[in-house]
């Protein structure tokens, strides 16, 4: 039994190009056989895989029965044709896209892009995870994301049931931290343009990074003391906030006067953040700047986010419900502010010291 021809090959019907699988084999009483078909997947990079995968299953078996039934498609062919067009641009935020064709490129489709849907997964995920590891990379991120290809193939009917795959790893539980009284009001004391009125806007109004870089003139009412959260960049496009919804947050004082000299001038349409050349700063920019900020001033390298997660946690040391606090940071649930709003480290020392104090008494 053999093969021979590249097996594919390009022709037009009615205008439209299709691409072909056409190959010769010889079957299992050694007489050659022609095998020509439409490719399932109309691209030149899945058509060729079909046709590698034909042809292997020819030389191996020389059955045309065999290839004639109806076989899942490859791992690749599914991100290609389905997960990318389908899934991604229509339920995934672009930061999300962009997060998910990073990992694409560090080795996925690679490593699994050949292997049918429909084959045992258990294995070759562990022989993936154990070549990420081997670089000293997070294995959660590609694992999480094979599963959500796997789960994406049976909502769209590619495969009839979830394959059994290896759990996730455990992430560890690190005490989460955020900015005392002093840092941020060193922060504020010391940032100067843009930057400022960036951190005022998360420790002040807890708004996202991409919040605060989307936040334009006409969202701020200073007459009735309030801001509404429309819009917010996800990548390089605006959207609505991360909750989907849009929200309102009274200004608070120490706000006001910060906000008002930011808007002084400007158009309604205009974005509050912008850099010397009237441009919003990008993601990037807005980082770079604050952790050179940091490391001037001498104080921890705190990230943009953890300046939202200081707004948290000091209305709730104020007084503030969890429910207010739900509201005002956008959260679709409690249990999402529960894990921002936390106990901190200077909590747990304030808790330990009352020790002692109970011993002297």
């Amino acid at each position: 039994m053999g093969v021979r021809s590249d097996g594919v090959r390009k022709d037009v019907r009615g205008s439209k190009p299709r691409w072909i699988i056409d190959f010769r084999y010889k079957d299992k009483d050694g007489r050659v056989q022609r095998y020509r078909r439409d490719a399932t997947v109309q691209t030149s990079a899945t058509a060729h895989m079909e046709a590698e995968r034909l042809k292997r299953l020819a030389f191996e078996t020389g059955s045309v029965e065999e290839i004639t039934k109806p076989r899942a498609i490859t791992f690749a062919e599914f991100v290609e044709t389905k997960f990318r067009p389908l899934h991604m641009a229509t339920q995934c935020r672009p930061a999300t896209r962009e997060r998910y064709d990073s990992l694409f490129k560090q080795g996925i489709l690679d490593a699994l892009g050949s292997r049918r849907l429909d084959e045992p997964w258990m294995m070759p995920i562990r022989q993936y995870a154990a070549q990420v590891a081997a670089r000293g990379v997070q294995t959660r991120p590609h694992l999480t994301l094979v599963r959500t290809v796997l789960r994406t193939a049976v909502e769209f009917g590619e495969i009839a049931e979830m394959p059994e795959v290896p759990p996730l790893p455990r992430q560890s539980k690190k005490l989460p931290d955020a900015p005392s009284d002093e840092d941020v009001r060193q922060l504020l004391d010391k940032a100067s343009d843009w930057l400022r009125v960036a951190i005022a806007l998360s420790t002040n109004a807890g708004l996202r990074m991409g919040e605060v870089r989307a936040l334009e003139v006409g969202d701020v009412d200073l007459e009735r003391g309030r801001i509404i959260v429309r819009h917010a960049f996800s990548g390089g496009e605006v959207l609505t906030p991360k909750s989907g919804h849009e929200r309102v947050v009274p200004i608070a004082p120490e706000l006001r006067p910060i906000l008002e000299e930011a808007m002084r001038l400007k158009l309604r349409r205009a974005r509050i953040i912008v850099n010397r050349k009237g441009k919003t700063p990008s993601r990037v920019a807005v980082l770079s700047t604050l952790k050179a900020l940091e490391r001037r001033i001498g104080v921890r390298e705190w990230s943009f986010h953890s300046l939202r997660h200081y707004f948290c946690t000091t209305l709730i040391r104020r007084g503030g419900s969890l429910e207010a606090v739900r509201v005002l940071a956008g959260h679709s649930g409690l249990e999402i502010t529960q894990r921002y709003v936390h106990a901190s480290g200077a909590d747990l020392e304030a808790a330990i010291s009352r020790l002692g104090n109970q011993r002297e008494t």
